[in-house]
């Protein structure tokens, strides 16, 4: 969500039981502002708000002007501050670490904390001020995972299965780079409402998409993102339109707390998360 389209876009996702209030928004819109100073990005977006225990993280990203295809999404996270900090960049073996300790239970609030057992017998580190050099280099041991480190991954995790946008809202450059089509005008008040109108905004993985977006033609061709139709488990999408044809909005089923919306006929659409960033893993048993 847009920072210029905030206010309007919580009204947007309302319907899904969650909104913020006006401290909140307020704090948010000077932090947000402040972080979009201080990294130089055209835009910023909200991407949402993750529920903890003791306290919650406000997640947003910026875009990264791109100089192939897709532009890079940076992530950040902030408290109750709204201090925005650089979410870490997990490589491929400490993702699949963090999936593998299987941590079910919601978010503490702490991001500091680490989220691996213990060892027994295990000490703890000295503080840094007291700690020998020469013995740090000598017996360095790999960083511990903490709960940063694991909402970096679920926050990926779930941008890939949502960043839902409508079909045609982006094409692709001369350059072979994705921008904002000039082009679109908005989905009409029917098709608004069909699933097949939808994309996700992200890195293609299906065969058809990357066929489409090798294409050396592929600035004519509109198929280049994932359709959401293709999602699995069939029926993970709950599409519905405001009784005033005004708005619709698009539900997933397997991350309770994703909404996106589209106001038919404009360019205004968006979409946001709030929840404990825990998958619906019994979906498929249940459609």
């Amino acid at each position: 969500m847009e920072l210029s389209d905030l206010e309007q876009g919580l009204r947007s996702v309302g319907s899904g039981g969650h909104v913020l209030n006006v401290q909140e928004l307020t704090c948010l819109q000077c932090g947000l502002s402040i972080l979009k100073a201080q990294e130089k990005y055209n835009t910023i977006f909200f991407w949402g708000k993750v529920f903890g225990q003791s306290s919650d993280y406000y997640v947003a990203y910026g875009l990264k002007d791109p100089e192939f295809e897709f532009p890079a999404k940076t992530f950040y996270y902030a408290g109750e501050d709204f201090e925005f900090k650089p979410m870490p960049k997990l490589n491929q073996e400490q993702a699949a670490k963090v999936l593998q300790l299987g941590i079910e239970k919601p978010f503490g609030g702490a991001a500091d904390k680490s989220i691996e057992a213990a060892v027994e017998g295990e000490e703890e580190a000295p503080p840094a001020d007291d700690a020998d050099p020469e013995a740090e280099g000598a017996s360095q041991k790999p960083k511990k995972l903490t709960e940063a480190d694991r909402l970096a991954q679920v926050v990926q995790e779930i941008d890939f299965d949502t960043a839902v946008v409508p079909k045609g809202a982006h094409a692709l450059s001369e350059n072979h780079t994705i921008v904002s089509s000039t082009d679109f005008k908005g989905l009409g008040a029917t098709e608004a409402t069909a699933l097949n109108k939808y994309v996700h905004f992200r890195p293609p993985v299906s065969i058809a998409a990357l066929r489409a977006l090798a294409r050396s033609d592929a600035e004519f061709y509109a198929n280049f993102l994932d359709p959401l139709e293709a999602d699995l488990p069939k029926g993970c999408w709950a599409v519905r339109q405001d009784p005033s044809a005004s708005l619709v909005t698009l539900r997933s089923l397997c991350w309770p707390g994703y909404i996106a919306y589209h106001i038919p006929g404009t360019t205004k659409y968006g979409g946001m998360y709030f929840g404990y960033a825990q998958k619906s893993k019994d979906l498929p048993f249940m459609l």
